[in-house]
Formats: C-alpha cells, sequence, structure tokens
C-alpha cells in the first residue's frame, strides 16, 4: 500500500503552473518501526499500470516538488507541461467545484491524500508543429494524410471514360481508351499507365475463384484516363501456377486505389508484398459507408423488418400499377355506339396515362417530406445496398454465383459476360465513392481521422516456416484430444448396447431415455448375416413351351416404361431427344463413340463444360445448368430440363415427360423422319413390359438344399443410428464425439447431483424430485412437446419438477450442450458431475480444442506469400535452406463498425496463447524477419480513462470524480481501484469485476450485470442476485432521476460513475453528437434527428457506447498519426505491422529499436495531453503520460514474459525485452530521437508556426459544468437536496419523487427561502433548508 501523502493543496489550480514555492511538497513522515533505508513503493501503471511488478524509488530520488492538484492527483512535471501545454490557460476550477468533488471522494471512501509517488519524468520533447496541441495535431494529420487525400477528393469529382464493348482476353494488363472522336482501340501494358507514368489514381475490384484458390483470375480497374483488364495466365492455360499476382506499377509512385472491401483486393496486389511497404494507400467504400451511414448490432433486427415491409410496398404498389395498365389497354373504345363515347374513352386514358409517372413519384416524395425514418438512411454493407442506398443503382449479384460454383473452362467460356461483370462493379465502387468521400469528411473533419484509416489500410504480418508447423502441430495435437475422448465414448457406447439384452438400462436414469427400440443391423452397419441359396434349374429335362401374349413398342418406350421417367439411361439417352434440346440452335446427338455432341457446319463439337472428357450425361448441373445461365440451351421446356438437371423431381415433371413421349409415340412416321431428334430413337419393336401376360406349362426344377438362416442380429436404435454409414469410413464404425447428443447420457452427467434429461423444447434441463429440499432461481418447466411426453408424465403425477441448465444469455436460452466451454468452469467447481474420470477429460478436450475448431477454417484460408525467385519481399534470404519468410496481408476493415472500429475475421479477434488451447499461439507465430523487432504497447483501459476525464471534465479537475480519482490513483494493494472496488461489492473475483466495469462503461443495463452474476455463480438465487445488481449500479451509476423538469434533463446521481454517465448521455443525446477529441460524428442511423421522436432510451447503449468506443479510436488514429510524424521526422525505420484489440505494433529495424519506443512514449504522451487540453483541462496526470512499458519482442504477443506454450506449441518462446519510461531514456541518452543520440536543444525547440487552411480553434470549456448547484445534484445521494438545488437556480418549487416529474411553478418570496415539498411523493412532511444551503445561495446567485 502506498504511504500517505501529507500535501498542502493549493486554493488555485493555475498556482501550479508557477515556480511558487507553495509547490513544494511536504517531507513524508516515516513511521517509526520503518528502518532507514526504506524505500517508498510506487505503482508502474500508464493506465493502472496492471500485470507489472511494483518498482522501488529511493527515498533520496523521489523530487521534493512534485506538482499535485486539488484532489492529490500528481500532474506531469513542469518541464514536460511547458512544452505541450505552451500558450493555454484556462480558467481554474471554482472554489466551490472543488470543495464538492473534496466531498464526492470522501463519500465514497476515497482520501486525496493516499495519492501515489510517481517519478518526475522529464526531458525536451519534438517541437509541435503549431501554437497549441490542437494545431499541432492538425498540423500533421495534414502532413500525413497528403497526397493521398488531395488525389482522393480529385478523384471522387472525376468521371471515368466509357466502359469497352468488348474485352481483350490475354493474360496481364490490357488498356482500353477513347479518342475525342468517338473511336477506341486497346493495347498490352506491364500495369495501369498513362503517358509514361503509373496511374496515381485507381477504383479496382478483382474476382476469384474459391474452389480453386483464393488468387485473382480476373480484374477490372479504371482511372479517369482509361480502363485496364488483368486476366490471369492460370485462367487462360498458360501455366499451371494458380498464385498470379496483379502489379499495379511502381511501389515508390503515390497512389489512391479505390475499392469495397479493398483489403480483399489488396491481398492479391504485387507490390503489397514488400517489406519496405509501398506508397500507395487504399480507401475503402465500405468502411466509409459504415462510419457515416451503418447500423449497430442492436438496429440491424429493426432494419430488416423495416426492408422487408418497404419490399411489400413496393410489390403491392407495382402489382396496383400493373392493374391499371392493364385497364388502359382495355380501353380501347371499340365497343362504344357512338363516336362521342370513343372521344369520350380516349380522354380519359389519356388522362392516367400522363398521371401514371406523377402517381408513381409522389408516394416516395411525400413520405420523404414527411417523415425520414433512420431505417431509410443506412442499408447493409454489400455493394449492392450501399449503391442503392447513396446512389440509386440496382445491381444484379447473381453472376457472383458462378465463381462460386463453376470450374476454370466454364468461366473463360464466358469470360466477356464475367469482366462486364467484374467491371460493373468497378464502375458502381467509384459512384459510391463519389457519394461517400464528402460524406465521410464532412462527418470526420479532422485530418487526423483520413490519415490513421490510411495507415491501418496498409497493415501487413511477417511469418517464417513455423507457420506450416503450427498448422501441422495444431492439427495433429486436435485429432489427438479428439480421439482419445472418442475412443472413451465409443467403449461406453458398447457397454450400453449390452445392457439390452437382460434391459438393465431401464434402472439407469440416464440409459432409459435412449430410444431402444430394436432394429435390425445388416450390411449397411457391417453385420453379415449370410446369403440365401440361390435358386438353380435342372437342365436334364428340356422345359415345355412357354405361350406369350404379348404387345409390341418401341425400345425406346419400353425403357421409358421399364425403369421410368426418370431412370439413369431414360434421363441419359432418351429425354434430350424428347426434348428436343439444342446448344446454340444446333440439335444435340448422341452417338456410342463421341457421346453427347452437336454438329457445327458438319465439325464434331461439345459443350464448353466437358473439357477434356466427353459428355454421357447431359442433362447435369455439370453442363445444362451453366448453359441454361448463359440462354445456349435450348428445349421445348426448359423448366423440365432445369428440374431434372437440379435434381428436383416432383410429379409434375414425371406427368411432363410422360405427355411428351406419347405424343412422340403417335407420331407418324414420316414427320418423325424428318424431325431432328426422333428420328434418333430406337424404334425397334420389343415386347410391352407395361402388359405382358404369360401361360407356362410346369418346368422340371431342383432347389439346393437351403442352410438355416442365422437369427437377425439386433441392436437399439440409438447404436443403430450411431454406426450408420459414412463416407470414408468402414461400416458398422460408430461415430460419437461430445458434440453428440448422446454424449452427456453415456457420461451420466448431472447439475448438482441432479440427473440430466434433454428435452425437444427446452434443450437440456435436470430432474429434482418434489420433496427434495432444494432451493433455485430457475423456473418449474412445463411441457407442451409430444416429444417431451415421458418428462410431462413426471411432472404430472407430481413426482418431479425440471429445470434448464443455465444459460449465459438468459433462462430463455436452451443449452445445446453441457460439454461446451462453458461449461468447465462448473465441472472444475462440482456443479457439473459424472462418475470416474471421464467428464473432466470430454470438457477438458472441448476446452482445449475450441479455440481451434472455432479459428481452424479462417487460419487455413490465411493467404500467406512465400518470397522466392520470382517474389523477392526484401527479406535477407536464410542461410538455412530449411527457413524461409513470407508475407500475410491481413484483410483489414479499417472501419468495420458504426464505432468506427476496425475488424478482421482472424488476427483482430485473436486471442492470447492460454496453455490449455490448442492453436491459441497463433499471433506468436508472426515473426520479425533478421536484423527487425516488434516494437509495440498495449493501450491499457484507455477507453476508461477517457470516459472518466469526461467526467472529471464537468470539474475542470483530473482526478474530480470518484472513477476518476480511483482510474489515476487508485491501487490494487490499497483496494482502492475500479475493480476491486466493484468486486468488493459483488463480492466475486477482481478479474470478474472487470467484465462488469467495462460493460457498465460501455452502456449495458442493471439486467446484464444480473445475468453475469448468475453464470458467475449457478447457485446464486435471482433475487440476490438483483439485490447485489442493484446495490452495484446505486453504487457506481447511481439511481436516475427520471424527470426532466429538474435541472431540464434526467439524471443519475449519488454513485461513483454519475458524473461520467451524464457526461456520456448528453454527448450521445445531443443534436449533433460529436467526439471530444477529434470532432467525429455519429452515424446517422444513430442520430437524433433521424429516432422516434419520443426515443428516451431508444438503442442508448449503442449511442453510449459510440461515445466511449469511438473516442478510443480517436486515440489510436492520433498515436498512429503522431507515430508517422516522428518516423518520418527522425528516419526511424519503422512500419506500421497491426493493431489488435489495444495493442499497437511497428516493425522496426534492429538499430532504431530503442528510438521507435521513445517515439511511441512521446506519441502517447502527446495524445493523451490533447484529450485533456479538449476537455477543458490544461494538464495531465502522471500517471497516464506514459505507456507502463514498451516491447520489443521478435514474436507478436500481449506480453515479452509470455511463453506462449500450449499443447501444440510446447517449446517456450524466449522472452523479449520490456522498457519504461526510465529505461527508455536510459537508453537513448536522455531522450534524444537523432540517429546520432543528439539532443534537442531546448533553443530549437520553439513552437513552429505554419499555415493552417481549414483549420477551427476548439471551444474546449463546452464540457465544464456552469454552476455548483448542478454538481452537487449529481454528487449528492437525496433527492430532497437535488430538488432544493434546482430551486435554488431556478427560483421554483419542485413535488414529488423519483419518477413524478410533478413541479410547482411558484417562486420564492422576495428576501427569504420558502418551504418545499421533497421526499418520495408520498409525504406531505416540510424540510426546512437554511443554514446547509446558505453557501449555495451565495454560489448560485453569483
Amino acid at each position: 500500500m502506498l504511504p500517505k501523502i501529507n500535501t498542502q493543496l493549493c486554493r488555485s489550480s493555475r498556482c501550479l503552473h508557477t515556480t511558487s514555492p507553495i509547490l513544494q511538497q511536504k517531507q513524508i513522515r516515516r513511521p517509526s518501526s520503518t528502518p532507514r533505508n526504506t524505500t517508498i513503493s510506487r505503482s508502474r501503471r500508464a493506465d493502472y499500470y496492471e500485470g507489472h511488478e511494483e518498482q522501488d524509488i529511493p527515498m533520496r530520488e523521489i523530487p521534493q516538488r512534485i506538482k499535485r492538484n486539488e484532489v492529490g492527483v500528481q500532474l506531469l512535471s513542469r518541464r514536460l507541461h511547458e512544452q505541450i501545454f505552451r500558450n493555454v490557460s484556462f480558467p481554474p476550477p471554482e472554489k466551490a467545484f472543488v470543495q464538492i468533488a473534496r466531498e464526492h471522494l470522501a463519500m465514497h471512501g476515497l482520501d486525496p491524500n493516499q495519492g501515489s509517488v510517481l517519478p518526475d519524468t522529464g526531458f525536451t520533447l519534438p517541437p509541435l508543429q503549431g501554437q497549441t496541441l490542437d494545431e499541432h495535431f492538425y498540423n500533421i494529420g495534414s502532413v500525413a494524410t497528403q497526397p493521398w487525400l488531395s488525389l482522393a477528393k480529385e478523384f471522387s469529382t472525376a468521371d471515368l471514360p466509357p466502359r469497352p464493348d468488348h474485352w481483350n482476353v490475354q493474360s496481364g494488363w490490357t488498356k482500353y481508351l477513347y479518342a475525342s472522336d468517338g473511336s477506341s482501340y486497346c493495347e498490352p501494358v506491364d500495369h495501369p499507365e498513362h503517358d509514361g507514368s503509373p496511374e496515381n489514381m485507381l477504383v479496382f475490384d478483382v474476382e476469384t475463384l474459391p474452389a480453386e484458390s483464393p488468387f485473382a483470375i480476373m480484374a477490372c480497374a479504371a482511372s479517369k484516363n482509361a480502363w485496364y483488364s488483368w486476366v490471369s495466365p492460370w485462367l487462360l492455360g498458360e501455366t499451371s501456377d494458380v498464385q498470379q499476382l496483379i502489379p499495379l506499377g511502381s511501389p515508390d509512385m503515390p497512389r489512391v486505389v479505390i475499392g469495397h472491401n479493398v483489403s480483399y483486393d489488396r491481398a492479391r496486389i504485387l507490390e503489397e508484398y514488400r517489406l519496405e511497404g509501398t506508397k500507395s494507400r487504399f480507401i475503402d467504400t465500405m468502411a466509409l459507408h459504415v462510419a457515416v451511414n451503418g447500423i449497430s448490432s442492436h438496429q440491424r433486427a429493426a432494419w430488416i423488418k423495416r426492408r422487408k415491409e418497404k419490399e411489400d410496398i413496393e410489390l403491392q404498389k407495382k402489382e396496383a400499377l400493373d392493374v391499371v395498365a392493364e385497364m388502359l389497354n382495355n380501353l380501347d373504345g371499340e365497343g362504344a355506339s357512338d363516336a362521342i363515347k370513343k372521344e369520350e374513352i380516349r380522354r380519359l386514358r389519356q388522362e392516367i396515362e400522363e398521371s401514371l409517372p406523377q402517381l408513381q413519384a409522389d408516394d416516395t416524395d411525400e413520405a420523404e417530406a414527411t417523415s425520414k425514418r433512420w431505417e431509410d438512411i443506412t442499408s447493409a454493407n454489400s455493394l449492392a445496398d450501399v449503391a442503392k442506398l447513396h446512389c440509386g443503382i440496382q445491381m444484379d449479384k447473381e453472376t457472383r454465383d458462378d465463381f462460386l460454383t463453376h470450374s476454370r473452362e466454364e468461366i473463360l467460356d464466358g469470360i466477356q459476360d464475367y469482366l462486364n461483370y467484374c467491371s460493373f462493379d468497378t464502375y458502381v465502387t467509384h459512384t459510391v465513392f463519389r457519394k461517400v468521400l464528402p460524406a465521410f469528411l464532412t462527418a470526420c473533419p479532422s485530418p487526423v481521422s483520413f490519415g490513421g484509416i490510411l495507415t491501418m489500410g496498409s497493415s501487413f504480418l511477417t511469418v517464417n516456416e513455423e507457420w506450416e508447423r503450427y498448422i501441422e502441430n495444431a492439427e495433429r495435437t486436435y485429432n489427438e484430444l479428439n480421439d482419445k475422448v472418442k475412443l472413451r465414448l465409443v467403449e461406453l457406447a458398447y457397454r450400453a448396447k449390452d445392457m439390452a439384452t437382460d434391459e438393465s438400462w431401464r434402472d439407469d436414469v440416464w440409459l432409459s431415455q435412449l430410444d431402444w427400440t430394436p432394429k435390425v443391423a445388416g450390411k449397411s452397419r457391417g453385420i453379415d448375416t449370410g446369403e440365401a441359396a440361390p435358386l438353380v434349374l435342372d437342365t436334364s429335362s428340356q422345359p415345355e413351351t412357354v405361350e406369350s401374349l404379348q404387345k409390341t413398342v418401341p425400345a425406346w418406350y419400353g425403357e421409358f416404361l421399364s425403369s421410368g421417367s426418370l431412370g439413369k439411361r431414360v434421363v441419359n439417352r432418351i429425354l434430350p431427344y424428347l426434348l428436343k434440346m439444342s446448344y446454340d440452335e444446333h440439335p444435340l446427338l448422341y452417338t456410342s463413340e463421341e457421346k453427347w455432341h452437336y454438329l457445327e457446319n458438319g465439325e464434331i463439337k461439345r459443350l464448353p463444360t466437358s473439357t477434356k472428357s466427353k459428355i454421357l450425361n447431359i442433362l447435369s448441373q455439370t453442363h445444362t445448368l451453366p448453359a441454361l445461365k448463359r440462354k445456349k440451351l435450348h428445349a421445348i421446356d426448359l423448366d423440365v430440363v432445369e428440374a431434372i438437371a437440379s435434381g428436383d423431381s416432383i410429379p409434375a415433371t414425371e406427368s411432363r415427360l410422360a405427355l411428351l413421349a406419347n405424343e412422340a409415340l403417335s407420331a407418324d412416321p414420316a414427320s418423325i423422319e424428318q424431325d431432328n431428334w426422333l428420328r434418333h430413337l430406337d424404334w425397334r419393336p420389343v415386347k410391352d413390359p407395361s402388359c405382358t401376360e404369360t401361360v407356362s406349362k410346369k418346368s422340371n426344377r431342383t432347389k439346393v438344399p437351403k442352410p438355416a438362416k442365422p437369427p437377425p442380429v439386433l441392436w437399439p436404435k440409438w447404436f443403430w443410428e450411431l454406426a450408420k454409414p459414412q463416407k470414408d469410413l468402414p461400416r458398422g464404425t460408430i461415430d460419437v464425439t461430445v458434440r453428440n447428443r448422446i454424449a452427456p447420457l453415456l457420461l451420466h452427467l448431472s447439475w448438482q447431483q441432479w440427473p440430466l434429461f434433454h428435452s425437444r423444447e427446452h434443450g437440456w434441463t435436470f430432474r429434482v424430485p418434489v420433496e427434495a429440499e432444494w432451493k433455485t432461481r430457475a423456473s418449474c418447466l412445463q411441457f407442451f412437446d409430444p416429444a417431451d411426453d415421458t418428462l410431462k408424465e413426471d411432472v404430472d403425477n407430481g413426482k418431479f419438477n425440471f429445470y434448464k441448465l443455465p444459460h449465459k444469455d438468459g433462462e430463455k436460452a436452451n443449452v445445446g450442450s453441457p460439454l461446451g466451454k462453458s461449461f468447465i468452469k462448473f465441472a472444475q467447481d462440482g456443479t457439473l458431475t459424472g462418475p470416474g474420470n471421464e467428464v473432466k477429460d470430454a470438457l477438458d478436450m472441448n476446452a482445449q480444442c475450441s479455440y481451434w475448431i472455432s479459428a481452424r477454417d479462417r487460419v487455413m484460408k490465411q493467404v500467406v506469400l512465400w518470397q522466392r525467385k520470382h517474389l523477392n519481399m526484401g527479406i535477407d534470404p536464410p542461410q538455412d535452406p530449411s527457413r524461409k519468410w513470407g508475407i500475410i496481408v491481413p484483410q483489414v476493415i479499417t472501419m468495420g463498425t458504426v464505432t468506427r472500429r476496425a475488424i478482421e475475421k482472424t488476427w483482430l479477434t485473436a486471442s492470447n496463447a492460454k496453455k490449455n488451447r490448442v492453436g491459441s499461439e497463433l499471433k506468436a507465430m508472426v515473426r520479425a524477419p533478421d536484423g527487425y523487432v516488434i516494437v509495440g504497447a498495449d493501450v491499457d483501459s484507455e477507453e476508461l480513462w477517457i470516459s472518466s476525464a469526461m467526467g472529471d471534465a464537468q470539474f475542470g479537475l483530473h482526478g474530480a470524480t470518484a472513477i476518476g480519482w480511483m482510474t489515476l490513483e487508485g491501487t490494487k494493494g490499497a483496494g482502492t481501484d475500479l475493480h476491486s472496488k466493484t468486486a468488493s461489492i459483488l463480492g466475486i473475483s477482481r478479474d470478474q469485476a472487470k467484465v462488469f466495469n467495462y460493460s457498465r462503461i460501455y452502456g449495458a443495463g442493471m439486467r446484464h450485470a444480473i445475468l453475469l452474476l448468475l453464470q458467475s455463480n449457478a447457485g446464486m438465487l435471482q433475487e440476490d442476485a438483483e439485490k447485489l445488481a442493484e446495490n452495484l449500479y446505486a453504487s457506481t451509476k447511481g439511481r436516475n432521476t427520471h424527470r426532466i423538469d429538474i435541472f431540464n434533463r434526467k439524471f443519475w446521481f449519488g454513485g461513483t460513475e454519475s458524473f461520467v454517465f451524464n457526461k456520456l448521455e448528453e454527448i450521445a443525446l445531443s443534436d449533433k453528437p460529436r467526439t471530444p477529441a477529434l470532432g467525429c460524428g455519429i452515424t446517422y442511423a444513430l442520430s437524433k434527428e433521424y429516432l422516434p421522436e419520443k426515443f428516451g432510451s431508444d438503442y442508448m447503449t449503442s449511442r453510449i457506447n459510440w461515445v466511449v468506443q469511438s473516442s478510443g479510436v480517436d486515440y489510436l488514429h492520433l498515436l498512429i498519426v503522431a507515430m508517422e510524424h516522428l518516423t518520418a521526422k527522425y528516419n526511424i525505420k519503422a512500419r506500421y505491422l497491426i493493431s489488435v484489440h489495444d495493442e499497437l505494433r511497428y516493425l522496426v529495424k534492429e538499430e532504431d529499436k530503442y528510438r521507435a519506443a521513445l517515439a511511441l512514449q512521446i506519441a502517447n504522451l502527446w495524445t493523451r495531453c490533447l484529450f485533456a487540453y479538449k476537455l477543458g483541462m490544461d494538464d495531465l496526470p502522471q500517471g497516464v503520460a506514459f505507456f507502463s512499458a514498451v516491447d520489443i519482442d521478435s514474436v507478436l504477443r500481449k506480453e515479452v514474459d509470455m511463453p506462449c506454450v500450449t499443447p501444440s506449441q510446447p517449446i517456450p518462446i524466449p522472452p523479449g525485452e520490456s522498457l519504461d519510461i526510465t529505461a527508455i531514456l536510459a537508453k537513448t541518452n536522455g531522450g534524444s530521437l537523432s540517429p546520432d543520440g543528439s539532443r534537442i536543444d531546448d533553443v530549437h525547440n520553439s513552437l513552429v508556426s505554419l499555415s493552417i487552411p481549414g483549420y477551427q480553434a476548439p471551444d474546449c470549456m463546452t464540457h465544464r459544468a456552469k454552476n455548483a448547484a448542478w454538481l452537487r445534484a449529481q454528487a449528492t445521494n437525496d433527492f430532497a437536496e437535488i430538488k432544493a438545488l434546482a430551486k435554488c437556480t431556478t427560483g421554483r418549487t419542485y413535488k414529488g419523487g423519483i419518477g413524478s416529474g410533478k413541479q410547482n411553478r411558484t417562486r420564492s418570496g422576495k428576501g427569504g427561502r420558502k418551504t418545499m415539498q421533497v421526499g418520495d411523493g408520498n409525504d406531505d412532511s416540510l424540510v426546512l433548508l437554511a443554514d446547509a444551503y446558505a453557501e449555495m445561495d451565495q454560489v448560485c446567485e453569483s
């Protein structure tokens, strides 16, 4: 625990920025029991400094003039402060504000004298690029975005040339040019170029054949100068190497590449696989759309419902217009008796025709004018949806499915159509870009935001041969673990099956739930029951004459009758003739030598889908469906053709075929001879199989004696189903895993000693005798599904009650498997049990394999390019031939959510390595090449600090709120940090408390807290969880007034976090919410303008979450842009690698690693200070100024000392280097970023004055409270006091309690205070407030 610091706190914060002796810290008294060489411990932290050892600082090293504010928070050293907050002076917090803050902290058990002691770190910083920190970031952000932002703006106003009508099919790039006279021509080029230089503005789209490989088979690009097409040599059959990359030209040419989900396209570009990177920057129209018009996950269901309603309305409207059109057609006037009547009908028809277009448009215009809903200004993220929303373009995406189902030959055959499809996507992407770029720049006006996404869109990962070994080891380990448990389950299944003999299963609570109906096990189950003896004719005597009375039919018709209309031979040989099928208007023919083909100018031709083989079955998915789609195939009934090829055998199809057969049968010989199809049928007469009557005499036969038939082998039905035939497995193989529904019954699972039962209606349940004295929060189940009649009978007989197993999503959700990873903790604490070790083994296996099961496909599909002779990545080739290096281009969507957070399916969701998770060492497979290191830091809890700083901003004082002080000064050891406080309230572990705290900060309500409590303790009763959650929220978030007449809004009061949530809601509910740091606006779908009038708390969780997480994205963008500035200015060889969760990583040259580490610390310092500045505070707590540590490592992992040992990775990875700011300063000559180690001279550290076009100075005081009464109202837990404070500010009397909203507008009389009604609205007692509010009256009057 940190010693108490008896510090003389000054009254005015302005004194803290002087060298007045008043700042000198009083001597720390040492307890008499403390030895003379005692050191004072400090917490090594930036946010919480969790997970790090505390560092001891000798007493003599503690600066004697540490700067602290009025609530004991240690601030920046004066040396750093004067460099960062130069030219900045905000009004100090009023005395009343400070007093309220101190009382608020004391109310929650926080003592300002318990503040921690940190080194008074100071060194010379790089000069600011502006007069203020805000100007500095605006300037370096502007530099970071150029020239790409200018190029993007220019391209967004440019028109594309016309798309080519015909595409030149050759490998590589082809350029299409149009002359001013309307003529056009094409030419091969190495890459998109114009006038001898590579194109610097492109819109780009690629197509792949996923079934073959992830590499591109074709691409289209367009600039303002020309169109371009690229075709893979592999697609044209010129090479067997499918790994073909697309060149864009010189990597040193600044270039913008526009695409929809452009990271997918980027992974197919040749130049992106370079260690040094390129000057190409990728702009994603999908990301821009999400940031401006995206929807939160909570809104998705409502949006889908609204879209369905609009589609139904459009359909009804279309049907109505069709009816009107039909009526118009009928109004021809022919039936009219005279000319006057005809003229009247003609005039009426003309009026209707003229008003029809107006009718079509009026509804839409009127609807838009009256009520534009949020559902109408947003869409899903696909190009088709985005194009429809922003541009009104309707896209037909059916062709896309061809790339999923077609072969290379099929795609090549229709390449003109597919290049047209690809080029149209390219054109639409540019059209969308013209809309969404200006919208994004308006919503996020700071150049830092644009600069951040440009850098994040250039992420990459380096891997070596360990990548392949990782996949191999993970697969092997998974199979070994799975087979071990599977073998045990198979043994249990055989043992249970044998109980069918004596029916002992009836006495087993678990096994009796299975279906024991006997089923005969035959050959399909691996049982050989013996063959019946064959019948043998006696050839010693001649059979007597057989007289047949038989009708004859053509041979093809006989086959049709005997095999059926869809028999294999009929489909293969007869139906194409009956259906009169042709390809390109050439009749299809069949010969035994050439199979199905057609003749063109006497030459035998086959369908393009045949490749090199001959076609035996023309009516198949492979041949028929592609030909139909391209409208090359014709027949007299295409619906029947499509149905047969698709395998849809319905009665209507068979009836139609029978009709066609009968028509052909009744055709006269002359017409048959002239018919190009029927004449090829086999018309030879054969016996009619449908009307055979055979009269035969006795024939002498002898029968070989038949051996006794063995009794049938009977299995219980549940076992018989386990042994069903499986592909590539021997007959009779038993398939049972922990994911089978039968597994919990074989394992005899119990929940709190009560047996498990499966219900079709309720999922997994457990059964408790009615007479058992057992308390539970769960409700007794009722059964209505007929499949659960046995369970219902137990309930109806009054013997048992059934309860659901608890689900993480609440009582309404059903548990699919009690062997899932969420039940591991219940097996460990004895809640979920079973005999022996089988349950533990099964759960352990499931737990160990859960990560690999979920991540396996995504890992396997990573596109890894290895350096080779024709692909030089700039990595020094290893001397060892067994080693190799490769690059992965992760498909990061730079703004994938409404909060503008980046998303990526594999790397941005990768967990840290866990010793009991197969494959969880994934991140550690990213390795730094020789001569490089990975430098980065974990921005711990920055969103928690941002949130608390917003609350502190109301006072203008860091640490003024309880959550703010706990974030800055609370310690785990003293139990004064936020997580320890929450753990104490709930009686849970500190790690569990973190989940509660972050979910609450992100806007989750009390229901979520109750659910988390019930999940963490299976035995907790519902009412106990509700009471705990209520106490938690009363203590943290506080209570809500639920009335808007007091201080003109509903607000929280009395909790440690009330100030924070009131500020978050104030921002979220404003007319145009914007983040405090960079001023980024909320998406239209969450803005007040488009939500219902009585939105109140509509999507409030999403709105608060947006304020917090979008501010976190601002933080990341500020860090990235600051690093771009520092690495460029001081020639630090570092390239942005990736940002995973809150971890920022760079690949850095070995010799620059310490300078890069220092640059990260300075970037963090600037970023934190900007947040404080924008919130109206001209200082920063020392505890959050720097990262707790910067990691220098050879692999990608969260902590440098994590061994990354897992079941599939048993060898520990050597630790890296972790340095705090003190160690970094020591390794950089006291804080030098220069390559030669020379220090920055203070003389040259003057502010840089730059012209700033478009810059607007912010109003940093907007978040400061307007009066002390409002602050006191949030701090108190007495509602009567709140009403008195409100009266103090307005002069009105407020009646009633929380939620009543009653007001008495009688103003107070002259010269005195009037009594007022207070309480909960039900008591009539009068409370006189006099002396207690005398001081507050003075504040209000002033």
